[in-house]
Formats: structure tokens, sequence, C-alpha cells
């Protein structure tokens, strides 16, 4: 049979172990034509040509090329994206903090509210986003995520004036709302920009963004919004213009994200995409039908569930490195936070390096690797000493780097038109986030944990190194999920 040739239309969705392009080398190797003198295309920005470097020169030299010519604009504003809510998500697990300076009335509940509002409109929006996508296509859903994103962040803005709690809750939920809708359509939307075979490595590669964002929102965090607010003493009532001060700083931040999302939206609309849509789909089928579908898929469902309870070790490793560093070296908060960011860099130079090891390895089996020597690594946080137990707990934030985009590559692999509600379940498992960190919690409160290590250290410390033993469990569903759908991955053919 004649070999497939490039420009014609790719299929949607990744096989996510195959990495060998059968193609001959005239038509696998990128052209090294300019944007210049590329066809009757005129004067392009080179940020766009830079970004086609990256992904087809340094990644795949000699593969089908990572990231078509024509979709390098539309993929650097989707990058962009990935960026914005990792910075956003990493902003809300420290708003806890922020809403106990700024309403110091808050009971510990109350305060937790702002995870709730956040994690809550990912599980509620996801399945009319993934509807409206359906329907209305990937550059719509881009636009309205990003537009009720807006909407929402300046919902602070009568919150300060009025002091009013119950508006930075209502303004969490609707630009989560926005992120949850935004997130929907963006992975799918990277997966279905070029060639199948190398859909998990251009996931892999805007994913890194996204980390990226989450250092950014710890530096903001750090260092705008906690170096200027008025700390709350116990026991001590903030004055109106300190709690107005409170709330400038928390604010300020979120309303300059807005105008430049607000950029990024007039980019998006204006600049020329070409139409991206579920290859095959000859007729309209209703969400019920693609659940109904999905449901008797064991790779995706499975895939939904490993996803779950990803998020979970995601958001308790980072959360709890701070307590960690404090019962176990005595960290005061402020030190503390150095430790959460080494975390957070060493998973962005993770995801960078397992993304370029994708072209001579199974994602898979890398993801089992890793997850293998996340569990090593949760032993070792729950009984080595000191400054070893802590190395340990931030390098388990470098084995998850490449876990999230490549369960989504491999349980939306080969879905067709249903990819678009799939996208929604795997989105919605990011409610992960919201459900696990409270049974850390229960556990590490209550000490129940505690007798697996407390021939070696007592009180907190033993009480908190034996909650480790949750996030191994959940590193051992991804093990088992790797191993279990990587042999039926690579058994596909192309």
């Amino acid at each position: 049979s004649s070999p497939p040739c490039l420009t014609s239309p790719p299929p949607l969705l990744p096989c996510a172990t195959e990495h060998i392009c059968s193609t001959p080398k005239i038509f696998s190797k990128p052209q090294k034509t300019s944007w210049l003198n590329h066809g009757n295309q005129l004067d392009k920005p080179r940020p766009f040509a830079i970004i086609g470097r990256m992904m087809n020169a340094t990644y795949a030299p000699d593969l089908t090329p990572v990231l078509p010519r024509k979709y390098r604009p539309a993929f650097m504003m989707l990058v962009l994206c990935f960026a914005l809510w990792g910075l956003v998500n990493a902003m809300a697990e420290v708003l806890v903090k922020a809403f106990e300076s700024i309403f110091p009335q808050l009971s510990q509940m109350g305060t937790v509210m702002t995870v709730t509002s956040h994690y809550g409109a990912y599980a509620l929006l996801a399945i009319p986003a993934a509807m409206f996508i359906k329907a209305q296509g990937y550059r719509r859903g881009v636009l309205l995520g990003l537009g009720v994103f807006m909407i929402g962040v300046l919902g602070y803005v009568p919150a300060a004036i009025w002091h009013s709690y119950d508006l930075c809750l209502i303004s969490i939920f609707v630009y989560a709302s926005g992120l949850s809708v935004l997130e929907t359509a963006c992975n799918p939307y990277v997966l279905a920009m070029g060639p199948a075979e190398t859909a998990v490595r251009r996931l892999n590669f805007a994913q890194q963004f996204n980390p990226v964002g989450n250092l950014v929102g710890l530096v903001i965090a750090r260092y705008v919004i906690f170096e200027n607010m008025e700390q709350a003493q116990v026991g001590v009532q903030l004055s109106s213009e300190q709690q107005t001060q409170n709330l400038v700083w928390l604010v300020t931040p979120y309303v300059v994200l807005a105008a430049i999302v607000a950029l990024l939206w007039i980019s998006f609309r204006r600049v020329d995409i070409p139409a991206i849509e579920a290859p095959g789909i000859t007729a309209k089928h209703s969400a019920v039908q693609s659940i109904l579908r999905l449901l008797r898929v064991p790779r995706y469902v499975c895939g939904v569930i490993a996803q779950f309870f990803y998020v979970g070790l995601q958001t308790m490793i980072w959360v709890y490195v701070l307590h960690y560093a404090a019962y176990a070296l005595h960290y005061t908060d402020a030190e503390a936070m150095y430790a959460y960011i080494a975390a957070v860099i060493l998973f962005i130079l993770f995801r960078f390096i397992s993304t370029a090891l994708m072209r001579f390895c199974n994602p898979c089996h890398m993801m089992a690797l890793f997850a293998t020597l996340g569990i090593a690594f949760c032993a070792g946080a729950m009984w080595l000493p000191g400054m070893a137990g802590l190395a340990c707990v931030v390098c388990i934030s470098g084995c998850m780097s490449l876990m999230f985009p490549t369960i989504y590559g491999v349980a939306l692999r080969d879905l067709g038109e249903d990819s678009k509600v799939g996208s929604a379940g795997l989105v919605m498992a990011i409610l992960g986030g919201a459900a696990l960190p409270p049974v850390f919690a229960y556990y590490l409160g209550h000490e129940t944990l505690a007798p697996l290590v407390n021939t070696l250290y007592t009180g907190q410390e033993a009480a908190l190194r034996g909650c480790y033993v949750i996030p191994a469990v959940c590193l051992a569903i991804v093990l088992l999920y790797s191993l279990l759908f990587g042999k039926m991955a690579s058994r596909h053919p192309n």
C-alpha cells in the first residue's frame, strides 16, 4: 500500500506506544523551509517558527513532524492556556491561608470552602462543557472557557469593595468553571493537531507549561500576596483598613491576569486556524449515547479512575510538603515554601526530560517505571530521617511529571466522536484533588497510621510519615493502569 500523505487529515487520537513511523524518510522528514518561503504563506511571526523547531527538530527530526506548520499559531496560544490553569490551580491551594488572614473570624471548614468551590466547579461543568464542545467545536470551547474565566476573576473586585467572603467563593466557582471548559477543550484539541503517532508527545510538550504556570503562581503567592498582607493575630480582629489592604493585594494579581486573558481571547478569536473535527462522524450523536459507549471501554473507565487517584496524589504531595518540612526538620512556613518550589521545579525538569525520551521509549513503560520509583520514594519519606526524607518527598514530584498527559492520551485513544465527552470525564477526575487530601488529613489528625513508623518517630511526625502510604497506594493504581493497558496499546495497529 502507498505510504500515508502527511498533509491528509490525521486521526484524532493517539496510539500512546507507537513511536516509529513506518512512512519512508522522504515523507517523514520535516521540510527545512522557513516561514518566509513556505508555499504561498507570507512573513509569519517568528515565535511560531520557534515553537515548530522545538517540536519538530528537537524531539523528532527524523520522524513524522510532531506539529504541522498550519497549527503552530493556535498551538502557541493553547500552550499559554495550559500555563494559565496551572498558575490558577497552584494559587487555589494557597488561597486557604490567604483567606485566613483576610477573614480571621472564619473556621477552618469555612476557609477550606475555597478548595471545594474550585474543584467542585470542575466536577459540575465538565459534562456540560463537553456537550458544548461536541456541538460547537474545540475553538469555540476555548473562547468560552477564557471568557467565563475573565468574568469570574473580575468578580473579586466587588468582593473586595464589600468585604464579602461569599462573593469571593462565587468568583472562585465561576472562574474555575471557565478553567473546566478550557481544559476540556484544550487537551483533545492538542491531540488533534497533527498525526496520531506523535499525539502523546504533542500533549506532553504542551503539558510541560502547566507546571511552569504552577511555579509562577507560587512565586506570585509568596512575593506579591503574602509579602504585602497584614497577618492576623490569634484573637485579634483586623481593622476595616487592614482588611481592605489584604483584599487589594489578593485581587490585584487576578485583575492583571484578567487583562492578559482578554488579549489572549482576542488573539485566539482573530487568528486563522484550520478546522479540526473528529474523523468519521456522519451523524450527530447525543452525549448520553457517547457516555454509554465510553462505559463499555475498560481502557477509558480505568483511565478516569487512574486520573482521579493521580490528581489526588499530586495535591497531597504538594500540599503536605510544607507540613513534612515543618514536622521533620522544624522549618518555618517561609523556609518550607522553598521545598515546595523545589518540588515544582523538579516536576518541570522531569516533564521536559520524559517528553524528550518518548521519542525512544514507550510512554506507558516510562510511566510504570516512574510509578515504581515513586512508591520507593514514599517508603523513603516514611522511614528515612530528616533531610533524606524531605528529599524523597520532593523526588515524588519528579516521578509524577508525565502521568497526567500520558493517562489522558492512552484513555482517549481511538474514541473518535466520543473523545469530546470522554475528555470531560477525565477533567472531572480532577475532583480527586478535593476528595483525597481530606482522607490524608483525617488519618493525620487521628494518627491512625502512626504505628507504621512509631518505632523510629513519635507524635505528629510519626502520624505524618505514616500517611505517605496513601500516596503509595495512588501510585500503585497508576502503575497497574500502565501495565494493563500499555501492552494493549502496543498491540494496536497504526
